[in-house]
């Protein structure tokens, strides 16, 4: 039975050092996962680059770890080494004002470029005779900090609708070709990462489960992974197989739910609408087993909170029974549609040495021919108990990745088969104690819907974390998505983007901002492929 326990490294080096370490681990074959800040007080700002070995040592991971100067906290950018670095050094400049010399864009994900002298500049004065203050918008228009080419700018949200989140795409288009792209986010801050230091870590479950709907099990079972090695618990055998049925089930819904949009972004609204049909088998199984639609609250620290009873899992079963026929019939009838066939070939196309090295994860990378996948790489849960493959293509395109979606939505409903009929025999225990955390740092990953999901826990001794961290698989796969804009004809990127299918609930931080006027084209008026 599989454990939550993975091999953590800690090396803290001097800072002058990160470069060469660095380059170090990625020719022993490592995979830069995340980088991540905490201002840790007088000890200074913590800087940890995480770090994985898939293939090489199962399980087996590093983080490299500096402090920087409180007051003038400056680190040299790796990012010219590995890319995969790009985006997470960044966050470290806007959140903690950190000088990352050497990044080759050191611009805000989240605020504009002249956020100081919005918020940061000369308090407002009261008026001398009317006593007011001045609340009109600054007469200096906000850098939207996007694209400023001197070509047509199109907007591509931040309520487009193609997402059904909130962002902002801004591309520089020549004729109908995307020369630049670029991608603004914040629309969807909640600061959970924030609440998590201040509530205990049985609330704590329920804020990581609302990190995102459509895979809330893999945030919640991440979470508790981490309090679990933590706590140096053993999750019963039953619990285990019961958050394997829940992560495959949601993997179904959510990989139909993926599919359908494709089809619909593509102008196949019916491709949508067989998918949300085939997808409410799924959703009724969720609801026979929770309750919920959405949230399922059946991941407990320690376990499970409700047992799946017989008569559950038969339904489960019944309804698997139906899926096997009609889905099968779904993908059939996709991929003799040649003109959707036609939209997706060939376009969005990430080869495998360009998405090694990029550091793609989930159905990116595996429809690029990589064997990426969190749940044979590092086992977690019951992934080990049963009999399944990792799912590959090699066409390196949209097509390649909704076929890895394809015959990963058939592999997890013959993982949830086999689920079923283990909990009916597995022994009743539901869930182990989980008493007063020591103090100590872990993390856990899990392969979401979306790829590979990372927690980084700190206990401190007491009932509530010292910090959490979370990098979620959009986070990797959205920078990837604006290389694969660039060149693309305008009329593929609502293809791209689905394929790559971005979720920034799970991304999102915080800001808003304004554009200044610029030449506008609205993306209604633009017609089809040429």
């Amino acid at each position: 039975m599989s454990k939550p326990h993975l091999n953590l490294i800690i090396r803290e080096i001097k800072a002058d050092t990160l470069g060469e370490e660095v380059s170090d681990l990625l020719e022993k074959g490592a995979r830069m996962i995340y980088t991540s800040g905490v201002d840790m007080g007088v000890r200074g700002i913590q800087v940890n680059y995480y770090f994985c070995f898939d293939h090489h040592e199962p399980s087996q991971h590093t983080i490299l770890r500096t402090y920087l100067d409180r007051k003038n906290p400056v680190i040299h950018s790796v990012t010219p080494v590995t890319s995969q670095a790009d985006w997470s050094e960044r966050e470290l400049i806007e959140f903690l004002g950190i000088t990352v010399e050497g990044h080759p864009n050191p611009t805000h994900l989240w605020l504009p470029l002249d956020w100081k002298e919005i918020y940061t500049g000369e308090k407002p004065v009261a008026h001398p005779d009317t006593e007011r203050i001045n609340t009109a918008p600054p007469v200096k228009p906000l850098k939207d900090n996007i694209v400023t080419l001197p070509l047509t700018t199109i907007p591509y949200g931040p309520y487009h609708p193609a997402f059904i989140e909130s962002n902002y795409l801004k591309m520089s288009v020549e004729d109908e070709v995307v020369r630049k792209a670029d991608l603004k986010l914040g629309f969807n801050h909640r600061g959970i990462i924030k609440l998590m230091e201040r509530r205990d870590y049985y609330k704590d479950l329920f804020l990581a489960e609302r990190v995102c709907g459509i895979c809330n099990t893999h945030h919640s079972l991440s979470f508790a992974m981490s309090v679990e090695d933590l706590a140096a618990v053993e999750v019963p055998q039953k619990a285990q197989m019961a958050r394997t049925l829940l992560c495959e089930m949601e993997r179904i819904q959510s990989h139909l739910l993926s599919i359908g949009l494709i089809g619909d972004l593509t102008g196949f609204r019916t491709m949508l609408m067989h998918a949300i049909r085939i997808r409410e088998e799924m959703q009724d199984c969720l609801e026979v087993v929770s309750g919920q639609r959405v949230t399922h609250g059946l991941i407990a620290l320690g376990g499970i909170r409700r047992d799946i009873t017989e008569n559950q899992t038969d339904f489960i079963l019944s309804k698997l029974k139906i899926m096997k026929k009609s889905v099968p019939q779904f993908f059939d009838q996709c991929q003799s549609n040649d003109v959707l066939m036609g939209r997706l070939k060939d376009v969005g196309i990430l080869k495998r040495e360009n998405a090694l090295k990029s550091g793609a994860i989930g159905p990116v990378a595996r429809g690029s021919g990589l064997r990426i996948d969190v749940r044979k790489n590092s086992p977690f849960a019951a992934y080990e108990d049963v009999d399944w493959d990792i799912v590959t293509e090699n066409g390196c395109d949209c097509l390649a990745r909704i076929k890895v979606k394809m015959r990963e939505t058939l592999m997890s409903m013959h993982i949830c088969e086999q689920c079923c009929d283990k909990i009916k025999i597995a022994p009743s225990s539901l869930a182990a104690k989980v008493n007063e955390l020591p103090c100590g740092e872990t993390i856990s990953r899990s392969e979401a819907p979306r790829g590979e999901l990372l927690y980084h826990v700190v206990s401190n001794g007491t009932n509530t974390p010292a910090f959490v961290r979370i990098r979620v698989p959009t986070f990797i796969n959205a920078r990837i998505m604006l290389e694969l804009i660039h060149g693309c004809w305008l009329a593929d990127v609502p293809a791209i983007i689905s394929s790559v299918d971005p979720c920034y609930s799970c991304t999102d931080r915080v800001t808003i901002f304004k554009g200044k006027e610029q030449s506008i084209v609205d993306m209604r008026s633009l017609g089809g492929r040429r």
